[in-house]
């Protein structure tokens, strides 16, 4: 038959397409009761439109089986290689009487073909038909269109998505030297034997669209596996053979992905790592808010302190006046006593010392009152903070362990995602080394040049982790606050005591002064009873001059007291704003951690490694096994494969 004139030529083709495109094994069926082998002939004029199609099954009777069930659209049915016979219904079921034996036939097909080829030609740059082309000479450019119009549907990413099922196809003619020189193949190559060339072409129709690729890996692919060949020679007197064309789907369904497990393995770090990296950003911000709520809450305390120590200034300074009061007034009181003579004088100046005293110690008393209303709270107030601190503190410890646990386990996810690189690496590098072809050896060296960017982007990451020094001055600050704590709070305490003894005294002092008024308006209305006015004012005189020295020595030692406060109230101050900045730094530095770290890997990962990955891991699938042309029955193993002929070019026929 017209189809098997070149049958050397046609084997010798495919085999090299295949090496040079695949490095699949030897195909095997499961076990079964019967397996269906098909070849397709389609016989087309030199421009590739099809004239007829010719299909040859053979029925692997591996049980044994007297009859055997087929499926088969095809009309002019003939046994071509032994005398059992066969009844077809009308709905196609074919039941041959096998007897044990294998059953080859053939028959006749005008169904549509999932494959095709397509040819033109252009001469010194202008198309021609292929019936043109004869006995011309020029620049030739010829060029193979495959075609894939067969589909299926699988998930991927969750959705329903419809993908071309992969076709291998290898196309073949012979080309002799005294007619063809200079010929170049945009895919494929050209061998020379003798007199002749070799001219050996490939394509897989429909992959990068089924691979959903895009940027420079898109064209990288499509330079190296596009659905158009294109050949170009210079010609003497044009003439051409048959060119022959092999399209099958079987080395895609041999390709064994047993790397599924590593690749989930390697998304699974991912999302790991970029969940580690949203929970150590949480706690930084939780960290910042609860240190702007502290800087707030000292401000006030920080405010009240002082208040505390202006009231203070203002006692120390009256206190000062009422000592000094009280000593003009005791040395009155000793003028009357050393004598009476002078007693008309010394009762006057008696009489307006009272006055002054009692208007100084208004004012004390007024004084006290503020500071006592401004620092009797201290105390509970200070203990408040002083807890809120400690809590602060101890949460700080808390997230300095969480952080340093999980960067660990980041890094350990980190070395254990470039390990599963590393080693999904080192089997391509290998399966590159076993081919023996340029063009495959580039196409692995691409897929290996992605897997080194997802390295160094690791690499980035583990350099990239955020300092924990910051967290760990965080902790240090802390205690150093913690253990000026309680000095800080005796402090306090023996402050809002001392004001309180002071208020106290005032009190009694202001309960005096009616006393002592009366008094000296007594001695100077009446010398008769001047005696025992001096004994009683002597005798008040002394108290109350011990008192001022106390008071006035209290109010200075409060006075110091408070300044001291002050100054250790603007240090801790400081401290918390260098606390609250140290936090905000680290909660921009996880962002960007986040952004150009771990959230970058992720997305290089789902974007484009993920999706190719998920897609091929499909097309090698079988959903996308072609199993048969002109039709299979239920549970039948099956394969199928094409050949193209195209009718030779010559100026006269054979």
């Amino acid at each position: 038959m017209k189809y098997l004139k070149k049958t050397c030529a046609l084997t010798l083709s495919a085999a090299m397409a295949i090496s040079m495109v695949s490095a699949a094994g030897n195909v095997s069926y499961a076990a079964g009761n019967v397996e269906k082998e098909e070849t397709v002939y389609v016989n087309q004029d030199a421009d590739g439109t099809v004239d007829e199609i010719t299909v040859s099954d053979w029925l692997k009777n591996v049980a044994g089986k007297e009859d055997i069930s087929d499926v088969s659209n095809l009309t002019d049915i003939e046994n071509v290689k032994g005398d059992e016979e066969f009844q077809q219904k009308e709905d196609g079921t074919l039941t041959w009487k096998a007897d044990n034996a294998d059953i080859y036939y053939q028959g006749k097909s005008n169904a549509a073909l999932p494959v095709g080829v397509k040819i033109s030609y252009k001469l010194d740059g202008k198309q021609m038909k292929a019936s043109e082309m004869a006995g011309k000479s020029g620049k030739l450019e010829m060029t193979i269109q495959y075609e894939n119009n067969a589909t299926y549907e699988d998930k991927i990413d969750g959705e329903t998505t419809k993908l071309n099922t992969p076709f291998l196809m290898a196309s073949a003619v012979i080309l002799p030297v005294d007619q063809f020189s200079e010929v170049e193949v945009s895919q494929g190559k050209v061998v020379s034997e003798g007199s002749n060339q070799i001219l050996v072409a490939y394509g897989v129709p429909g992959l990068a669209d089924s691979l959903k690729l895009s940027g420079d890996i898109k064209e990288e692919m499509e330079k190296k596996i596009s659905d158009t060949v294109t050949i170009t020679a210079e010609v003497k007197d044009f003439s051409m053979d048959a060119i022959y064309t092999v399209a099958s789907s079987n080395e895609f369904s041999d390709i064994d992905l047993d790397e599924e497990n590593d690749i989930q393995d390697v998304e699974n770090a991912v999302n790991d790592l970029v969940g580690a990296t949203d929970e150590l950003l949480t706690g930084s911000s939780d960290l910042s808010d609860g240190l702007t709520t502290l800087q707030s809450s000292f401000k006030t305390y920080a405010a009240g302190v002082g208040t505390a120590k202006t009231g203070a200034s203002d006692l120390a300074d009256g206190a000062g006046k009422l000592k000094t009061g009280i000593s003009q007034y005791t040395a009155g009181v000793k003028s009357l006593t050393d004598g009476t003579g002078q007693y008309i004088t010394g009762t006057k100046s008696l009489t307006q010392g009272v006055k002054s005293y009692v208007e100084g110690e208004k004012q004390i008393d007024a004084g006290i009152g503020t500071l006592y209303a401004g620092t009797k709270d201290l105390p509970a107030q200070y203990g408040q903070f002083s807890e809120g601190l400690k809590g602060y503190i101890n949460g700080v410890d808390v997230l300095t362990g969480n952080v340093t646990g999980t960067l660990s386990g980041i890094n350990g996810a980190a070395q254990d995602l470039a390990s599963d690189l590393q080693s999904l690496g080192s089997e391509l590098l290998k399966l590159q080394n076993d081919l023996t072809d340029n063009t495959q050896k580039e196409e692995i060296g691409v897929m290996l040049g992605e897997i080194q960017k997802m390295g160094k982007t690791i690499s980035n990451l583990q350099n990239g982790a955020p300092d924990l020094s910051a967290l760990t001055n965080l902790t240090a600050g802390g205690k150093k606050l913690i253990a000026s704590d309680e000095t800080i709070s005796a402090g306090i305490t023996d402050i809002a005591g001392g004001v309180s003894n002071l208020y106290a005294g005032v009190q009694q002092l202001s309960s005096n002064n009616e006393a002592l008024l009366k008094g000296a308006a007594q001695l100077e209305a009446s010398s008769t009873t001047i005696t025992e006015g001096i004994s009683q004012i002597t005798k008040s005189s002394a108290t109350l001059n011990s008192s001022a020295k106390e008071l006035s020595k209290g109010a200075t030692d409060l006075s110091k007291g408070v300044g001291s406060l002050k100054t250790a109230t603007n240090d801790v101050t400081a401290g918390i704003n260098k606390l609250q900045s140290g936090s905000l730094d680290l909660v921009s530095g996880m962002n960007k951690f986040k952004n150009e770290g771990t959230g970058k890997l992720q997305n290089e990962f789902n974007d484009n490694i993920k999706t190719v990955l998920d897609r091929f891991q499909s097309l090698t699938g079988d959903k996308a096994v072609y199993k048969s042309y002109s039709g299979i029955a239920d549970g039948m193993n099956g394969k199928v494969k094409f050949i193209f002929q195209t009718a030779e070019i010559s100026d006269s026929e054979d």
